[in-house]
């Protein structure tokens, strides 16, 4: 494997040992940090992970979906994947999208959130969906630019906060 230079982001499939981890780890400690999340932000991305892997692992590929990581100086500093939207046929969910401060202002969101869509176009979805709450403003700001639209607005109660949980769609 080849090196990197120093400061050079990469995306890579989230297929090595620790990357679920480090995934899980990174949106406890960010969305604690950053928002006031409780455990459960944590434990709720890392439950949704392990599902994936196991229905990768049950179907014998990634007809469930894929996770992939971004890498800088060979640390995992944000992530973003595409599962089945269950709640609508057809589509795709994106799931799991995070970007370490440090990593922030290379276009490195932008990237991974690209990679997520265009798998999802290379699957023929009609459209790509994913779930969110207010207060987001950074990631908010890349789904608008992708072009989501905003679906579902609701109060919730979710990650130790009382706030709107929201769904945005993405029609091909």
């Amino acid at each position: 494997m080849a090196a990197t230079a120093p400061g050079t982001a990469t995306i890579r499939e989230a297929v090595r040992p620790g990357d679920l981890g480090a995934v899980a780890a990174l949106h406890g400690v960010l969305y604690t940090r950053e928002y006031g999340m409780d455990a459960t932000m944590e434990a709720y991305v890392a439950a949704g992970m392990a599902e994936l892997v196991l229905a990768c692992a049950r179907e014998g590929g990634a007809a469930p979906g894929r996770l992939w990581v971004a890498e800088l100086d060979g640390r995992v500093v944000g992530a973003t994947g595409l599962t089945r939207a269950e709640e609508r046929l057809g589509w795709g969910r994106l799931r799991w999208v995070i970007l370490d401060p440090a990593a922030r202002g290379r276009g490195l969101g932008r990237r991974l959130l690209e990679t997520a869509l265009d798998e999802a176009r290379t699957r023929s979805y009609q459209g790509v969906l994913l779930w969110t709450v207010t207060g987001l403003d950074a990631a908010h700001h890349l789904y608008a630019k992708a072009g989501f639209k905003l679906t579902v607005s609701r109060a919730a109660r979710k990650f130790g906060l009382d706030t709107v949980e929201q769904r945005m769609d993405l029609r091909f």
